[in-house]
């Protein structure tokens, strides 16, 4: 009897240890879930000076301008940091707010080309494979559509056209 309870004792101690998948598991999906937090919370932080210098911007054309809804903010930092904004009175005209360094300037937005109009000019003329974007802007003074889109290279190709007849102002090829 003793050489037997000594036999289980042996058999035990060179028994391999089980790996349980299900804990295994649930560890990585639990750090994956715990890293995915952090880097989502650093950008949320990181974007948050953007989002308040929109906000504040939105707020000054609004009490500024007859802009009661805006629809679309975009930035450009060329020499100074200029934000155009794109909203509607409450009469329901297309309005296009300039601001920089705190001083606005407003255009109807009738006055440009459509957004159609601008498509059918650039995939006319330029013959992209991707448009990526196509902000309104100012550049030497006068109200511009700024153009990112992917050429036929497969390069970046960047153009800055007159608002109203869509003549190009400058136009960067192969970035």
């Amino acid at each position: 009897m003793i050489q037997f309870k000594d036999d289980i004792r042996i058999r035990q101690r060179h028994r391999q240890a089980r790996i349980h998948w299900a804990h295994f598991w649930f560890i990585v999906v639990g750090i994956l879930i715990i890293l995915a937090a952090f880097i989502l919370g650093y950008f949320y932080v990181s974007l948050a000076p953007m989002r308040q210098a929109e906000n504040r911007v939105e707020k000054l054309v609004r009490e500024k301008t007859s802009i009661a809804t805006v629809t679309q903010v975009s930035v450009n930092y060329r020499k100074t940091t200029t934000y155009a904004v794109l909203g509607q009175t409450t009469t329901g005209t297309q309005k296009v707010a300039i601001v920089r360094n705190n001083k606005i300037k407003t255009y109807n937005r009738s006055s440009g080309m459509t957004d159609s109009q601008l498509k059918k000019l650039i995939t006319n003329k330029y013959k992209p494979k991707k448009l990526y974007s196509a902000n309104i802007s100012e550049y030497q003074g006068v109200l511009v559509w700024e153009i990112s889109y992917k050429g036929q290279d497969n390069k970046l190709n960047y153009l800055t056209l007159d608002f109203k007849s869509g003549k190009t102002y400058r136009a960067i090829s192969g970035m």
